[in-house]
């Protein structure tokens, strides 16, 4: 974007919507813990003037968003974030009563093409997760062996099916991953996307795909939040993300944020479109974005 518009909203922001992982959270927890010390303080104090707000955007399911937010706002000074837009805009929940207040799910019909395809040219498994925190997963040593540990992750239940019956088997789908056993991600990512076009795909290293239905979109999560707060404005939003599934979000919001998990740029989007450009690395993303901007 222009300079002029960077610096049109350079003193309006009143809603941060951020994601979690390489984005707020710290790459080293070990070492820094969940988000460093210095973010926090930073946070706290934008947040401290009364009119500003926080609301936590991720991939997440709600237990593991839930379980983020609680940390943070224990941290904050006992500040509540209202929002959670979890499984990237597929459902959003109203923090402050626990309530889902808006739930987008897959197209089914075209996942199971998606899949068939997928599974007839690579070796890949598959995790599909629904609304009710079911992971679909076939009946093979590999697919079990992913699924128990993405199962103690998300906190979900597994259940077994055959890829012919798959399609019967599923309902309300709200993520799904790939995992590729050739690591290749970035090239089974470019073959999903242009053939089809409903779907897109955010990569995890190179074993990892996250496969996103388009309708299904953090920013749209965000819309459904401007209709309920009527005093916040899109123009006094900034969207802060690192992956594909952020893009939307950065790209509309009024202030506009990509973050690199690297030292180097890696993270691709349209230059014009964001207002400003950072690392992760050390941990301190959200910091630099609002000391710096705001």
């Amino acid at each position: 974007m222009p300079e002029k518009k960077r610096a049109q909203y350079r003193t309006k922001i009143r809603v941060l919507f951020t994601d979690l992982d390489g984005t707020l959270l710290s790459p080293k927890p070990w070492l820094w813990g969940k988000v460093r010390t210095h973010t926090l303080s930073i946070l706290g104090s934008f947040l401290d003037k009364g009119e500003n707000h926080l609301i936590l955007a991720t991939g997440r399911n709600i237990t593991r968003a839930k379980a983020i937010a609680e940390w943070l706002e224990d941290r904050l000074g006992g500040y509540k974030i209202p929002y959670l837009i979890c499984l990237n805009g597929g459902t959003l929940v109203n923090n402050e009563t626990g309530k889902i207040i808006y739930s987008k799910t897959f197209k089914v019909d075209k996942l199971w093409h998606l899949i068939k395809f997928v599974k007839s040219h690579f070796l890949v498994s598959f995790l599909v997760f629904t609304s009710e925190n079911i992971l679909y997963t076939e009946n093979d040593l590999i697919s079990k062996t992913l699924a128990k540990k993405f199962a103690k992750k998300y906190g979900a239940t597994v259940k077994y099916v055959e890829l012919m019956y798959l399609s019967e088997s599923w309902n309300n789908i709200q993520k799904v991953m790939i995992i590729t056993l050739h690591k290749n991600s970035e090239k089974l990512r470019a073959i999903i996307e242009s053939k089809f076009s409903e779907f897109y795909v955010s990569t995890h290293g190179g074993w990892l795909l996250e496969v996103i239905d388009r309708k299904i979109n953090k920013f749209f999560a965000i819309e459904e939040i401007l209709k309920r707060e009527k005093s916040w404005k899109l123009s006094e939003c900034c969207g802060v993300g690192n992956e594909g599934n952020d893009i939307l979000m950065i790209e509309q919001c009024g202030y506009g944020v990509a973050v690199d998990f690297h030292s180097k740029k890696t993270f691709k989007y349209k230059t014009e479109l964001i207002n400003f450009y950072t690392t992760n690395k050390d941990g301190k993303a959200i910091s630099r974005v609002l000391t710096t901007n705001f």
